[in-house]
């Protein structure tokens, strides 16, 4: 039970750091997330040779996996122009909100009954969003940008609960972190041919 206690605090910590090094990092949120799936897709390719697992999974799983890799792009993207545009504080706020979404998503995508309880304690994150976004108008775009992201990162949730059932979460990651640089490099190259 105490080694769960802090592998927990040890993914906050680090999960807080995420928005400190986002707003730190001079990148644009495009290139820094890019980057970041880049080292990913490398690190886990290493990971998955160094403990065998096999990658050939059918072709089919590897278009699902990809699909949820680009919610969780777009889920980052949103999420470092959040704090680019706002502020830290704002971004990790807005995060907050991805279990409301999820609480509203889930019953929808899984044919389920809503749960009052999940979306009632949610509500309260929504009145505290909407106070700062009347009260402090330069924020606004950062908490739009934010709001989206914990959309794109509650689909993300929902969908890759499905996909932890059926396949090895390294090669899930794995593949993820591919399709993601590739949709946002192939996004770059268009945009930019000295990308």
């Amino acid at each position: 039970m105490k080694k769960s206690y802090l592998l927990l605090h040890l993914a906050v910590i680090l999960a807080g750091f995420t928005g400190v090094f986002g707003k730190l990092i001079t990148l644009n949120e495009g290139l820094l997330v890019w980057y970041r799936l880049l080292f990913s897709s490398i690190i886990l390719f290493f990971i998955v040779k160094l403990l065998k697992i096999p990658t050939d999974i059918p072709f089919r799983g590897k278009i699902q996996i990809s699909k949820a890799g680009l919610l969780l792009t777009l889920h980052w993207l949103l999420f470092y122009a959040s704090i680019k545009y706002a502020n830290i504080s704002i971004g990790v706020v807005c995060y907050c909100l991805t279990s409301f979404f999820t609480a509203l998503f889930k019953p929808v995508l899984d044919r389920e009954k809503f749960k009052l309880s999940e979306l009632l304690l949610s509500t309260l994150t929504i009145v505290g969003i909407s106070l700062i976004f009347h009260f402090d108008t330069s924020y606004q775009l950062g908490i739009i940008l934010g709001v989206f992201s914990s959309a794109f990162g509650a689909l993300y949730t929902i969908y890759n609960k499905r996909l932890v059932s059926h396949f090895d979460t390294k090669i899930i990651n794995y593949y993820q972190m591919i399709a993601g640089t590739f949709m946002l490099g192939s996004i770059f190259a268009r945009i930019s041919p000295l990308f």
